[in-house]
């Protein structure tokens, strides 16, 4: 019964699988172009009168990058690791530095 209503994920209700992406609005539309229509309504039904921020990723992964900055870093190659990362040496040096301790404050 349930499963008529609601397709497979159980998000999107069935009558929505009419829709197509012209009829959805302007920012739907961009999101269909990128991921496809099913997710886009999958996500529109769980974030559903949500304002949803997505901050840069490059920024949010930093010390992701960082970290494998310093497991690459073998004591000479920080030019290296510039070039590869598109950072200057200077940037690379300061990711290598250790971290100062609470108590060094």
């Amino acid at each position: 019964m349930a499963q008529d209503h609601f397709s497979r994920q159980g998000l999107v209700p069935g009558w929505m699988s009419q829709v197509e992406p012209e009829q959805l609005p302007e920012v739907y539309q961009e999101i269909v172009g990128v991921i496809g229509l099913q997710p886009t309504l999958q996500l529109a039904q769980v974030f559903a009168g949500n304002s949803v921020y997505f901050p840069k990723l490059d920024r949010a992964l930093i010390e992701l990058r960082n970290r494998l900055i310093r497991a690459e870093f073998d004591g000479a190659n920080t030019r290296q690791l510039a070039r590869r990362w598109g950072l200057s040496s200077r940037h690379v040096r300061h990711i290598l530095r250790p971290a100062r301790r609470a108590e060094d404050n």
